[in-house]
């Protein structure tokens, strides 16, 4: 049974390279001639979201444009009845700049894979430079990591878009979390659904995910709280193992342990 909740907050993080049709990365950089393009299908898939969050009975959407320099969706394009969070304010935030206690749901776009996973379209983990994320011994996406940050914060991520190798990785990592592959990773190349028949789906699965909020929990770990970063570069393993408190447990990677999270969120953004 589908409800509506009054005064419904919700919270929507878009990211760029697993929006529909995106399959390089050039395609999702302001240098690139024919990223004007791709980015109108970004915020074409974020309005599609904002469309189902309204449609739940929405009274207040926050997007946070979460991609490169944070400058991708186009303002004016954007469904006036969002708010927009451009540009990175440089907080532990990150991806999540804008959430709190206030919000009832978070909502991911156009995510992707972590590093090194087989048949995922552009994938990587937040820098070129990460080989791995892992809170208490659980190797994290973007999706993962920022998820934690809304749990911290006890706002569920309800629903997320991407290629077909995210939602796997979603749905192993969260307990109840609906998905939306609107894309699958053939080596280098892509499968793509077209982009208005992903913004159909978008905007049906935010609606049906936000008027089933009781299904969905934040997600959180119990402290103490192990944050490992593995990175490819030993010189950046080796300046984050003077970070106070920080340990090196490999040739590549470096351990921080607190019973803080917002620590951990801390250690993550000065570190990454």
């Amino acid at each position: 049974m589908t409800e509506k909740k009054t005064n419904l907050k919700v919270f929507i993080s878009v990211d760029m390279e697993g929006i529909t049709d995106v399959i390089h990365f050039d395609e999702t950089s302001e240098k690139n001639p024919d990223y004007p393009y791709f980015r109108k299908l970004m915020t074409g898939e974020a309005n599609a979201a904002i469309e189902g969050a309204l449609a739940a009975g929405a009274t207040e959407v926050v997007v946070r444009d979460a991609h490169g320099l944070a400058r991708n969706l186009i303002p004016d394009e954007l469904h006036e009845e969002a708010k927009l969070i451009r540009e990175w304010a440089g907080s532990p935030l990150g991806m999540m700049e804008g959430i709190d206690k206030g919000f009832d749901a978070a909502v991911c776009i156009g995510y992707h894979a972590k590093a090194s996973t087989p048949n995922a379209t552009l994938k990587h983990t937040m820098i070129g430079l990460v080989l791995d994320v892992r809170v208490n011994d659980v190797s994290l996406p973007e999706l993962g990591w920022n998820a934690l940050i809304a749990g911290h914060y006890n706002v569920p991520v309800v629903f997320v878009s991407g290629d077909k190798a995210i939602c796997e990785q979603a749905n192993g990592i969260f307990d109840t979390i609906d998905t939306l592959a609107v894309k699958e990773g053939i080596g280098k190349a892509c499968l793509n659904l077209h982009p208005n028949k992903s913004k159909q789906l978008i905007k049906t699965g935010v609606q049906n995910a936000l008027q089933n909020l009781n299904k969905f929990k934040p997600l959180k770990y119990k402290p103490p709280f192990r944050i490992e970063l593995y990175f490819k570069d030993e010189i950046k393993t080796y300046n984050a193992s003077w970070y106070p408190g920080a340990k090196r447990i490999s040739d590549l990677g470096v351990m921080y342990e607190t019973n803080d999270f917002f620590e951990v969120m801390r250690f993550f953004k000065i570190c990454v």
